[in-house]
């Protein structure tokens, strides 16, 4: 069975800012910039799977116990070629093939601390209405 890249992967790759852990996202802004990227609320099986292909991609670094995630050199260079004159918007059509580029993800399994997913969503919920 061949593993192909998801929408999620990308979703969550164009969710990520940053260049290292300190100065990358928290996973509540990751969720922030997702809802804002694609109107929805990444689910905890998205976010985790792509974590786990971002990283073993090497486009992506993550400490689940600092509550961090940032785009690798690697990573930045692929968002910036493949965004270039793009809008907010443009990841949909932009990075999916970027990524389908790569070859077969590598599903390397990841997970964040049991409830830090839902007290992230619960944060952003919280600072989106204030």
């Amino acid at each position: 069975m061949v593993v192909q890249w998801m929408m999620s992967d990308a979703w969550v790759f164009s969710s990520i800012d940053g260049t290292g852990p300190d100065d990358g996202c928290s996973l509540a802004q990751v969720i922030a910039k997702a809802d804002a990227v694609n109107h929805a609320i990444l689910t905890e099986e998205e976010f985790s799977q792509a974590v786990g292909r971002l990283v073993a991609a090497g486009l992506i670094g993550a400490q689940a116990e600092a509550d961090r995630y940032w785009r690798t050199d690697a990573g930045r260079v692929l968002y910036r070629q493949r965004m270039k004159e793009r809008g907010l918007f443009g990841w949909i059509d932009a990075i999916p093939p970027a990524l389908r580029r790569l070859g077969e993800p590598q599903d390397k399994a990841w997970s964040l601390p049991p409830g830090a997913f839902e007290l992230a969503i619960e944060k952003y919920r919280r600072e989106a209405h204030t």
